[in-house]
């Protein structure tokens, strides 16, 4: 038992140390990949850009600077002109007619036209268009790009996907030309130069902060030749140094968060070694004793106590260094790990169990010159009272946000309070249960019960292993409930964004709508959307806010909406607007925290408008800080006008849009609920406390080999008695019933009060924990319910898988084993 204590104690001590070094890094690769996903894929690397000019530039020089760092080129020239009757603008760009759709034509020696300009002017491939005054051949015919444009056109947006509603005649339109076809152009002259850029990008996965940092000293390299070969004075943005101070910025953020966690839970391990020191002096007093009487120094002890315990802590730490790698695919932000990773992994691992063998040394030298410790009044010491102490201090002096985002860096910063608030109450709550189930199980002997025997038998052996119990119910609730409030403040923090998100837009996608003259507020049939509609107005104090229609028949088919964000239902809220009025009142519902008489505006319906429910917050609600909502049907398309409408979906935009056109709608920018909200303040908040499973993963398996460890010393006493009740009558099947009475009793209460302190901190530091608290809505805590189950499921499996254990070791016991216990 002493070697299998040993192994686990490594086991632990190492998995937590190694855990951190995987996870520290996985967060820098997770934050990589949220910089490169974020942007476009030509925008990881390095741009140059020009504006209102063009510059002459050595295309060949300009790939074969960047082929030689590991990256490819694309040069982007915009040009704009006088059209047939608007102006339009000229578009030459590397591989620029691959990435369209060929509807007519396919020469690349003439202009290619948008199939909205071709039909404008009645223009197929072999005619000629008007560009600067001068006739130029139309080489093909191509579809016109929309939101949301494809990756390839994802740059330069801008300039292909033009707002609908710019201009008095329309925004000029995208016309592709070769780089040969617009040379020629140019020396016709009457082009105007908008502005020119070029890209360097890396198609290689940019996965880890490594190779991150590589790519970014490669631009970093290589933008001074980039500079020389074009001429003028670009301006230089470096897309890869960025996100490669992002990656940075962002592991030391999370190193620095669960370092002082990790320091915690490593002390804590070495004190399962004190223990591993004071089990071994017990197990080999008497060799200690006649080593002590011959002379031998106690440093000769603690070093041949070192030396027997030695391979059994690095077995252990080999182990755990092994299972922290194994797991941090499922435990860690990322499945990436930068290379350095399992070799510094492996050093902290060495590092604890050299400081392993230290106190190991040390106790037991101690412990030989003095049988009796002089600190046993720590034994005495209501640690869980300190904790809670503690706890109240924190809450009390604590700021009433404890997460500040660095606005520069987006990054937050999570006070070590913060932190250790939710430890110490868990440690409170679970060390007041132990306590009480210590005192409960000392008094149990008066208990009375002979009618049911196998609950009598499972008390009274709980009552034998006391201490074993208590430390054993206390490590288990202490891993459930650190599991849970990780569980539980991650899963908020990634609700709270969706919540934000989906505050700010309605749904997964918003598509504008312009210029709709629709005659009602239905959406095609094979979409699941609805249509909305918003304008301006104020309330008192100039403070902004918005009207919002709504369909109420379709706004659950394309709006997102959480129960928790008001007390009614959505289908309660929405039959309240499309119930008719008598007396010729418009409902309303008010989001926010002003009444309705607090809003200002100049239509005439206003002054009809009647309060019929009010809600915290409300989809679409953007930024304002109010909000009224009403149906459609209440206001005519006269006083209707004027309104931005816009179609929320949660299904794909492209389908989206393609229907709405095919139905005459004409679309505008489509808006990403994705990309409405600043995702990474969130997002390393999670990683933050998602390190607590972890934690609890390490204090898990010390639970189960205690657990295991308890029923093997017993498995002797346990036969004996198997034995005797045998001859008193009582059936073999009854053994196994007082093992699982006594393990659910245990199981049962870890699992209710880890959960339970899981849920009450969460109640807690859910709203503390906000990194953007002026956006509506108001944090809501996450359900535990995935965690409970879980944790019910593996108690009620290890319930039954140890007490058959116990009940076949205590069946096959030898008559020797039995004669001598």
């Amino acid at each position: 038992m002493t070697v299998i204590v040993g192994v686990v104690t490594g086991l632990v001590l190492a998995f937590v140390a190694a855990a951190t070094v995987f996870y520290t890094s996985a967060s820098g690769s997770a934050a990589t990949q949220y910089a490169v996903d974020h942007r476009c894929r030509t925008e990881n690397g390095v741009q140059l850009t020009v504006s209102n000019t063009d510059v002459v530039a050595d295309d060949a020089k300009i790939r074969q600077i960047a082929g030689r760092n590991g990256g490819e080129a694309a040069r982007t020239r915009t040009y704009v002109t006088r059209g047939p009757l608007d102006p339009v603008r000229l578009i030459s760009r590397d591989r620029a007619f691959d990435h369209v759709e060929v509807l007519k034509g396919g020469s690349r020696d003439g202009i290619w036209l948008p199939h909205n300009v071709a039909d404008q002017f009645k223009l197929n491939p072999g005619d000629t268009i008007q560009i600067a005054g001068a006739p130029v051949p139309v080489g093909a015919v191509y579809r016109k790009v929309a939101d949301p444009a494809p990756e390839f056109w994802c740059g330069d947006r801008s300039v292909m996907v033009p707002p609908p509603q710019a201009g008095a005649n329309g925004p000029p339109q995208p016309l592709l030309v070769s780089s040969t076809l617009l040379d020629e152009l140019l020396q016709r002259g009457g082009l105007a130069p908008v502005g020119t850029h070029v890209d360097v990008y890396t198609t290689k996965p940019l996965q880890t902060r490594t190779q991150m940092d590589e790519w970014a000293a490669a631009t970093a390299r290589m933008t001074p030749e980039l500079v020389a070969a074009v001429t003028g004075k670009p301006a230089v943005k470096d897309f890869a140094a960025l996100s490669a101070k992002t990656a940075e910025r962002t592991q030391e953020t999370v190193g620095s968060a669960v370092l002082p966690l990790t320091l915690v839970s490593v002390i804590a391990g070495l004190l399962g070694v004190v223990g591993l020191a004071a089990q071994w002096v017990q197990r080999r007093g008497a060799e200690v004793r006649l080593l002590w009487t011959r002379g031998v120094s106690p440093q000769a002890i603690g070093g041949k106590a070192v030396l027997e315990m030695g391979g059994p802590l690095l077995a252990g730490a080999t182990l755990g260094w092994a299972a922290a790698w194994v797991t941090s695919p499922l435990l860690a932000p990322a499945t990436q790990l930068d290379p350095w990773a399992p070799g510094r992994a492996a050093l902290f691992a060495a590092g604890t169990w050299l400081v392993a063998l230290v106190v190991l040394g040390t106790v037991t030298t101690l412990r030989v010159v003095e049988r009796k410790p002089r600190a046993a009044f720590l034994k005495k010491v209501p640690w869980e009272v300190l904790a809670g102490a503690a706890a109240v201090v924190i809450w009390l002096t604590g700021a009433e946000h404890a997460v500040e985002v660095d606005a520069g860096e987006l990054l937050p910063q999570v006070s070590l309070a913060a932190l250790a608030f939710p430890l110490l109450t868990i440690v409170f709550l679970v060390g007041v249960v132990a306590r009480l189930a210590g005192f409960l199980s000392r008094e149990s002997h008066r208990l009375r019960g002979w009618r049911n025997p196998t609950v009598l038998w499972a008390l009274r052996r709980t009552a034998a292993q006391r201490k074993v119990v208590v430390a054993l119910l206390g490590v288990a609730g202490l891993a459930i409930g650190v599991i849970a409030a990780g569980v539980g403040v991650a899963s908020t923090a990634r609700e709270s964004l969706e919540d934000k998100s989906w505050m700010r837009v309605g749904s997964d996608h918003a598509i504008n709508l312009v210029g709709s003259s629709s005659q009602t507020f239905d959406v095609p049939a094979e979409l699941h959307a609805t249509r909305i509609g918003f304008t301006q107005l104020y309330i008192e104090g100039n403070i902004g806010a918005r009207i919002l229609l709504v369909d109420p028949k379709t706004f659950a088919d394309g709006a997102r909406w959480r129960g928790r964000w008001a007390d009614s239902s959505l289908n309660d809220l929405m039959a309240a607007l499309e119930k008719p009025r008598t007396d010729g009142t418009i409902p309303v519902i008010v989001a926010g925290q002003y009444p309705l008489t607090e809003f200002i505006s100049p239509a005439d319906y206003f002054k009809n408008m009647r309060t019929v429910a009010t809600v915290p917050s409300f989809p679409a609600m953007g930024q304002f800080e109010g909000m009224l909502i009403t149906s459609w049907q209440w206001l005519t398309q006269s006083q209707r006008r004027g309104f931005v409408q816009q179609i929320l979906t949660t299904e794909d935009p492209e389908r989206a849009v393609a229907a709405l056109n095919a139905a005459g709608e004409t679309t505008g920018p489509v808006i990403d609920a994705k990309t409405a909200t600043e995702h990474l303040p969130f997002l390393v908040v999670a990683w933050i406390f998602a390190f607590f499973v972890v934690l609890g993963f390490a204090l898990a398996a010390v639970a189960v080999v205690t657990l295991l460890v308890s029923v093997e010393t017993r498995r002797r006493s346990t036969a004996v008695a198997h034995a005797l009740l045998a001859r008193m009558g009582l059936r073999a099947r009854a053994l196994l019933a007082t093992h699982l009475v006594e393990l659910a009793i245990l199981a049962g209460t870890a699992t209710a009060v880890g959960v339970g302190g899981g849920w009450f901190v969460l109640e807690m530091v859910t709203q503390r924990l906000d990194p953007y608290p002026a956006l509506a809505p108001v944090p809501q805590p996450a359900s535990l319910q995935g965690v409970g189950l879980m944790t019910s499921t593996v108690a009620i499996v290890g319930v039954v898988l140890v007490a058959g254990y116990a009940v076949r070791a205590a069946k096959r016991a030898k008559v020797r084993e039995l004669l001598r216990a």
